[in-house]
């Protein structure tokens, strides 16, 4: 097995890289969504943190830089909240390919920085230096997407790791504030939050809530208490037209793009029945969660968290599931331990067809529908939901007890 994944990674990662190098040359057209980083950051840096949601200036400010795309003819919209565009003014004071350039390495060091933070916590992984964790992430196909687009997924799973190694060390305050820095993508966040505290985790909420208000109010230093209040409505109308933008529902790898595949499911219907699904689906997992007795309980709670979070969100991109590293990595780990409470290996079957790059490729760049790489997914977060149900023998001595019988 391990001879073959040796082989399949590398192999994964020459694709992926020779897929990223197809498309270069849009890099300095403006192409990439790290366009709309670049254009808060170019806005911020102006002074004109009140008007960052105003289209017109996006559009000015996108026109210096990416005013020969021959896709665009409209702004691509910034739709992050506030606090996050600051990150990017030092960024917008180097030429756009320069600064797409060095966010992409601040990428990688991010992927190596998840890597020294999951050997510290994940056994199975002690013996993989954090730069082979880098490179072999890259065999991830969302990760590919991350790094062509420019975008800010992997800047996620980094603090997503931190707030998983604090609970860990059962700092469930500090692990709160770290998923408050994650909400820049409060639609994975906040889903994540519920359920942990759902899970007894209740202290998780006080680090967030302190943190969260914070970045609150920094957001309302940078665009004003008229711009803050624009901001959702700017968001939904950006998400639900794309041509303002948004990107269409058949890309998107969620329920909301699955129910938008049959014709029979679009509009009204399809958003009742994605809202049933995504309240069914969370209310599953809280329940499943809640009942635990898994020895690998943690593990297995933050892998489903991330997975439903995924599922349930809005708007998902395919770059958005950079997040799922971290349940591969957790419950590839649990599968490894040698105790009792070991989950199977069947575990991780679900993740075999978003472990297959020119799956992904064919699904976006051929037939347009990776919206279909939701069924795995689902498939995937009701199996570990069923793990976490399940109740594995307790070894006593000689004798085996499980399910309330006893075998000797």
């Amino acid at each position: 097995m391990w001879r073959v994944v040796r082989l399949f990674i590398p192999a994964l990662v020459c694709l992926n890289l020779l897929f990223f190098l197809q498309f270069r040359e849009g890099i300095g057209r403006g192409d990439p969504d790290f366009t709309v980083f670049y254009t808060a950051g170019t806005v911020l840096r102006e002074g004109l943190g009140h008007h960052l949601y105003d289209r017109k200036v996006q559009y000015e400010a996108q026109q210096s830089f990416a005013g020969h795309s021959p896709y665009r003819r409209g702004p691509l919209p910034y739709i992050h909240p506030p606090f996050e565009a600051t990150i990017f003014v030092p960024l917008s004071r180097l030429p756009y390919p320069w600064a797409f350039t060095v966010w992409d390495l601040g990428n990688i060091v991010g992927l190596f920085g998840v890597g020294v933070l999951l050997r510290r916590s994940v056994a199975a992984f002690h013996p993989i230096p954090a730069w082979k964790f880098a490179i072999g992430s890259m065999a991830f196909f969302p990760v590919l997407a991350c790094l062509l687009e420019g975008q800010d997924s992997i800047l996620q799973l980094l603090l997503c790791t931190f707030s998983f190694n604090a609970l860990k060390r059962k700092s469930d305050v500090l692990a709160g504030c770290w998923l408050a820095l994650a909400a820049f993508k409060f639609q994975f966040i906040i889903p994540i939050v519920l359920l942990l505290v759902i899970w007894k985790r209740t202290r998780m909420a006080l680090g967030f809530g302190a943190v969260a208000i914070a970045l609150v109010l920094a957001s309302l230093g940078i665009v004003g208490l008229e711009g803050l209040l624009q901001y959702p409505r700017y968001v939904l109308q950006v998400v639900n037209t794309p041509a303002s933008g948004g990107v269409p529902l058949q890309l998107l790898p969620n329920l909301h793009g699955l129910m938008s595949w049959p014709k029979l499911f679009s509009g009204t219907v399809g958003g009742a029945l994605t809202a049933l699904g995504s309240v069914t689906l969370f209310l599953f997992s809280a329940w499943k969660g809640w009942l635990s007795k898994h020895l690998k309980k943690l593990e297995l709670q933050f892998s489903l968290a991330i997975v439903v979070s995924a599922l349930i969100a809005w708007q998902t991109n395919t770059h958005d599931l950079s997040l799922l590293l971290l349940p591969l990595v957790l419950i590839a780990d649990c599968c490894l331990n040698p105790t009792a409470g070991a989950p199977r290996f069947n575990l991780l079957v679900p993740t075999l067809p978003l472990l297959i790059s020119p799956l992904w490729m064919a699904l976006w760049l051929v037939i347009g529908r990776v919206s279909l790489m939701a069924i795995p997914l689902l498939w995937w977060a009701l199996k570990i939901g069923g793990e976490l149900s399940f109740h594995p023998p307790i070894a006593v001595g000689p004798c085996v007890i499980e399910s309330g019988h006893r075998n000797g």
